[in-house]
């Protein structure tokens, strides 16, 4: 993935948040690019605020038309991510899927 490419996602994915929670200030933290199980590379995008930290998972489709987005939260009184909803990244855009209720 070229840089163009790395920013048009980072900047996607800011905005994406900042709508979820509009009262908070998020700050890149880190992007990785990882294997799976299976071989598939995914790449993980983490943004921190005094509040929680979210890391968005993408995950590439056989089909390539676009990548499916699991959005997973860590807080203080939670100190492991846990999934709150999956989304899709088409085009530059990242639109819900559907929210995961938690238990």
């Amino acid at each position: 993935m070229d840089e163009k490419t790395t920013q048009a996602r980072q900047a996607s994915c800011l905005s994406f948040i900042t709508t979820l929670f509009p009262e908070e200030t998020f700050q890149f933290v880190e992007q990785q690019t990882l294997p799976d199980a299976f071989g598939h590379t995914g790449t993980h995008i983490t943004f921190k605020s005094a509040l929680r930290e979210l890391k968005l998972s993408f995950v590439s489709q056989a089909h390539s038309r676009f990548e499916r987005v699991f959005l997973a939260e860590k807080t203080p009184s939670s100190p492991f991510f846990s999934r709150m909803m999956e989304a899709t990244y088409e085009e530059g855009q990242l639109y819900i899927h559907h929210v995961l209720k938690s238990d």
